[in-house]
């Protein structure tokens, strides 16, 4: 059945799958964005061209909240990669020696440091592609810019952390 989205049709499927999506919110990414998110597709549904046909209501809404999904996982893991400042210098203590400890210790000052003075999406596009994961390409279509465009900013960054580590 092909059907036009309407308000009256979009309150049905409200209605019809909202628990569906919430359970399935649930499981990918926890309790506590669920309903938001639940909200958010609903969202996304209203500003899809109402002279389209959605043949398959239960797999549009789906594929929003699947994309809803991807999304919120990538701003978690940049918003825990922003917080650079927050490594944990116990870990070097744990894994070197006191001597080599401290010396690790003045490395991660001076590579906070580095990552500071960076610019912002220099710095995002490292972290992301080294603490985080992310491949050029996943981190292009997040920041909206081209892979060349991010492999410039890894490649100066690095290069920029590189030397302020030498000195």
């Amino acid at each position: 059945m092909t059907e036009k989205i309407s308000h009256n049709m979009l309150q049905a499927w409200f209605h019809r799958y909202s628990s569906d999506l919430e359970i399935f919110f649930c499981r990918k990414i926890g309790e506590s964005d669920a309903p938001d998110l639940v909200q958010e597709v609903y969202l996304r549904a209203i500003t899809y061209s109402s002279s389209a046909a959605i043949i398959q209501p239960r797999a549009f809404l789906f594929k929003i909240a699947a994309n809803l999904v991807v999304d919120h996982v990538r701003k978690q893991s940049y918003r825990q990669c922003d917080n650079y400042e927050e490594i944990e210098e116990e870990t070097i203590t744990s894994i070197l020696g006191p001597e080599d400890a401290l010396c690790g210790k003045e490395r991660l000052r001076k590579f906070r440091d580095a990552l500071a003075q960076l610019p912002a999406d220099h710095r995002q596009a490292f972290l992301l592609n080294r603490f985080e994961g992310l491949s050029h390409m996943e981190i292009a279509q997040f920041m909206g810019v081209s892979d060349k465009t991010v492999k410039r900013y890894i490649t100066k960054a690095f290069d920029h952390c590189l030397s302020s580590l030498e000195l």
